[in-house]
């Protein structure tokens, strides 16, 4: 915990400053006004970290009752800790000094002073008590006695730990005072905050690692946001801010804050926090048999470190961000000196990575000599955490010429993750066939794949380059006989699964039915990577035959077969993800790609800056198929931004066509030009099916502007690329485009294609063509409702649309003006933001029965009560019960409320 001085002058923001200085507050603010006007209690207490936000809340809740009290401001001072009454010196300097301990003298002299303030402003005294925790038990004592004879109220801040003194604890237990907790931001309360102080405009990703970094700390939030802004790390672009690169923790907010804490320890603490922030996690005995075991319990129980459960306990700071600033803050000389007082302790290397990395990025930072396999091994960790720059410096190190080809792939990997593909490829080129050994031969060569693949080279060109692997497997094996069976076999397994993986990333090749040279041969998997690409290019193949559940099965057996550990492959996991999303979203399961999603990015950590892009492209396409245009545009322009400084997936041509479609579908015609331009700029990219996916929202954006007459034809095209293959799926998406743009001509094919295809959203929108065909408004009524089950806002109104329309040719008003009532909810919820509800959001035309429908029917007409029970033959009684429910179950108050009464 970092305990900033209670003196200093706190800094105030008018404006969205003030609101985002409150968010998650706001409850304990109307709390604590209400506890400190009632009658009930005295004090207000607010515990919680350094940094919490309990001063800002202090302030707040005095700027609410400032009109009806007289504040009275009292710092705790951890100099005055044990003094005496000390903080209150101001209050008593006309008190003699012999009667300077005495309780009473004090409690006297202090209340004439605060009496004299209360005349000045005939207004009941309020205390604001900040750093309540340095108070010294005599002062907390006085406060107590004021409080609890009713001369004044209190509110008082204070940290978790230590604490508030014992008499200030008593008006608590009994029962006087209102304790608040205040703990970290969540998540969601971190996004709020961002958008209020930098605008709406913020990449989830960039809220998700400031709120993992900051512990929802809003203190250390507004120190990162203001070093990453500085130093370039968080900027905006079109509108939107996004994160260039990893967090810096050591910028100059930061540093302030953690410095003006170092000078409150004391020499021996300020020693244990060093080494802990240079060698986390570290041994506790270790720390405590350098600096001593009173300096560790002391950080301990000031929560600037924290003790792991391993089974042999490990240090760690309490806050992760602290470490990079405190690191910086120690010079070269005093580090190299910490090293060696540690290692004349330590008989053995870190067992953790994250120890290793932490002891290789020491040594570096010291000059000391490594061990050139020590120094690759922490390469490889940190390019798989994504530190980049240590991940190179390590490499760069390596000497061992065997182990350098290792080395320069890992540089290589570091610039794949930038989507630096050229620079990637030439390194990986450079030593492609060239290893000496089994284990150095294959080095790289699957990361070389995923290169030229990303550049657009086929699976057939990428496979006849390939062959150097064997040819080279070939060569070693004459040169080492007695391993060349193990040699031969390796590199013909390596070379089988580049053959799957490129297939798997192009999408295509298991279900042509020409012979293909890059085929995946049909023998067993040779390992569980290339049975990983197989499953993945079966999973493929599925969805564009329409089978997306199936497909979305396929996929997450392909995760499983993944494995964990594939590191030369880091990718895997985020490409695997790709293809499950992309068959989830095409069956319109939305929850459940909406837990792939949230599950993928709570486990991704700074990956989610390179492929972070992915993850909001693919909820804004979930938004664009809802019909939610307007949402769809601002999460798919916000992750373009992001697929521009990274895009390993190949996503940013999908995205640029899925925002062009958005922008269209919203008349937003600029903004549909650019999205336009920036598809066009980049060559296709991804699996099969995503590159078919892109092209149909291309043509659908253009019809949407009125500029393409031949859409429906090129979208049919489009959905049939390859009259023998089965292409269910594909063709699926083309026809719901067209049905989106009006040629009820789709209708009967989607039909004949609905036995072939799987998934809600399949099912929903086949319904609506059912009731094209049938033109009943009934039918239409019931495609409305699965529409609306299936959360697809834009075709429900398109099917409550053509229900009216079949109301009003069969003259029934009533029924008309109810199914144009349910069309305007429907469109309403698809341009409402997320979590809210429309107004009228119940389905009243299917909650009133037959006959109150009639009765309400004849009212609309302006019959009266006894004319409408003479019509339908019943009593007056019956026509005013039925009457009184329907107005129930329509959510109004009378007959004046009516569907159409008010000429709506």
């Amino acid at each position: 915990m970092i305990c900033l001085d209670s003196s200093r002058p706190r800094a105030t923001v008018p404006g969205a400053g003030t609101a985002a200085a409150l968010t998650g507050r706001t409850e304990d603010l109307g709390a604590a006004v209400a506890a400190l006007r009632g009658g009930t209690h005295v004090s207000v207490m607010l515990l919680g970290d350094s940094g919490i936000g309990k001063s800002t809340l202090m302030e707040a809740v005095v700027a609410e009752l400032e009109p009806e009290v007289t504040p009275i401001r009292i710092h705790g001072s951890p100099s005055l800790t044990h003094v005496p009454y000390g903080v209150l010196g101001p209050f008593i300097v006309g008190l003699p000094v012999q009667e300077a301990t005495s309780q009473l003298a004090v409690l006297r002299t202090l209340w004439s002073r605060l009496e004299e303030e209360r005349r000045a402003t005939g207004k009941p005294l309020l205390l604001i008590v900040d750093d309540a925790h340095d108070l010294d038990e005599a002062t907390a004592g006085i406060l107590v006695e004021l409080a609890a004879a009713g001369w004044a109220k209190l509110l008082i801040g204070a940290a978790a730990r230590p604490g508030l003194p014992e008499p200030l604890l008593q008006l608590w237990f009994e029962g006087i005072a209102e304790r608040h907790d205040l703990r970290p931001l969540t998540q969601q309360q971190t996004t709020e905050m961002l958008e209020l102080t930098l605008g709406t405009q913020v990449l989830p990703n960039v809220a998700e690692l400031l709120w993992q970094a900051s512990e929802g700390n809003p203190l250390l939030l507004n120190s990162l946001i203001d070093d990453a802004k500085h130093d370039g790390t968080l900027l905006q672009r079109n509108g939107v801010w996004l994160l260039t690169r990893p967090l810096n923790s050591h910028g100059d907010r930061l540093t302030d804050v953690v410095r003006r804490q170092l000078l409150r320890r004391s020499p021996e603490e300020r020693q244990a926090l060093n080494l802990v922030a240079l060698a986390e996690p570290v041994s506790k005995e270790l720390i405590e048999a350098v600096v001593g075991v009173q300096a560790v319990r002391a950080l301990i129980d000031h929560e600037l470190i924290r003790v792991t459960t391993a089974s042999v306990p490990e240090l760690r700071l309490r806050h992760s961000v602290y470490g990079d600033t405190l690191r910086n803050l120690i010079s070269p000389a005093r580090s190299l000196q910490l090293r060696q007082s540690l290692l004349r302790l330590m008989d053995k290397e870190p067992a953790s990575a994250e120890g290793l990395l932490r002891q290789v990025s020491w040594s570096m930072e010291c000059g000391a000599e490594l061990a050139d396999r020590q120094l690759l091994r922490a390469a490889m960790l940190a390019s798989r955490l994504y530190q980049d720059d240590l991940a190179r410096k390590a490499a760069s190190l390596v000497k061992d010429p065997e182990l350098q080809l290792a080395a320069r792939s890992v540089v290589a990997r570091t610039h794949y993750n930038a989507s630096d593909y050229a620079v990637a490829r030439d390194i990986l080129e450079a030593d492609f066939g060239k290893g000496h050994s089994v284990a150095s031969l294959l080095t790289g060569t699957l990361l070389w794949a995923a290169v030229l693949s990303a550049q657009g080279h086929t699976p057939e060109d990428i496979m006849q380059r390939a062959e150097v692997l064997l040819t080279a497997g070939e060569r070693l094996a004459r040169e080492k006989p007695a391993e060349a069976r193990r040699i031969l076999a390796a590199t013909k397994d390596r070379y089988a699964t580049i053959r799957s993986m490129v297939l798997a990333m192009a999408g295509e090749g298991s279900g042509d039915r020409r012979p293909d040279p890059g085929a995946a041969p049909p023998g067993p998997p040779a390992n569980h990577l290339d049975q990983a690409f197989r499953l993945s290019l079966e999973s493929d193949r599925l969805l564009v035959e329409g089978k997306s559940v199936s497909a979305f099965a396929v996929a997450a057996e392909a995760l499983t077969a993944a494995g964990a550990g594939h590191d030369e492959l880091h990718f895997l996991t985020d490409f695997l993800v790709v293809r499950s999303s992309a068959a989830v979203i095409h069956a319109g399961n939305w929850r459940a790609a909406e837990t792939l999603l949230a599950r993928f990015a709570a486990g991704s950590g700074p990956s989610l800056i390179s492929f972070g892009g992915g993850v909001h492209a693919a909820r804004g396409v979930i938004l664009l198929y809802q019909g939610k245009a307007a949402q769809a545009l601002n999460a798919l322009s916000a992750a373009l931004e992001s697929l521009r400084l990274a895009d390993p997936q190949q996503l940013f041509g999908l995205t640029a066509a899925m925002a062009f479609a958005a922008a269209a579908e919203v008349g937003a015609r600029e903004k549909a030009e650019s999205f336009l331009a920036d598809y066009e700029a980049v060559p296709p990219a991804g699996s099969r099916y995503l590159r078919g996916l892109a092209a149909m929202a291309v043509v659908y954006g253009k019809a949407r502007l009125g500029n393409h007459p031949q859409a429906i034809a090129e979208l049919r095209l489009l959905g049939r690329p390859d009259d023998g293959q089965n292409t269910a799926g594909l063709e699926f998406d083309a026809l719901a485009f067209c049905l989106a743009l009006g040629d009820p001509n789709a209708a009967p094919r989607l039909l004949e294609l609905k036995p072939l295809l799987e998934g809600p959203r399949p099912a929903a929108i086949c319904d609506y063509a059912a009731a094209i065909s049938t033109d009943l408004a009934a039918d239409h009524l019931a495609a409305a409702k699965s529409c609306e089950d299936a959360e697809l806002w834009s075709f429900a109104a398109l099917a409550y649309d053509a229900a009216a329309n079949a109301f009003r040719a069969a003259g029934d008003a009533l029924r008309e003006r109810m199914a144009m009532s349910q069309r305007k909810r429907c469109l309403d919820r698809a341009d409402n933001a997320p979590g809210q509800e429309p107004e009228g959001a119940e389905d009243a035309l299917g909650l009133l029965t037959r006959r109150e429908r009639d009765i309400v029917a004849l009212a609309v007409r302006g019959l009266s009560d006894r004319r409408i029970a003479a019509e339908l033959h019943v009593s007056i009684r019956t026509v005013e019960g039925h009457l009184y429910r329907s107005y129930a179950k329509l959510n109004i108050k009378g007959r004046d409320q009516l569907p159409g009464m008010a000429g709506d």
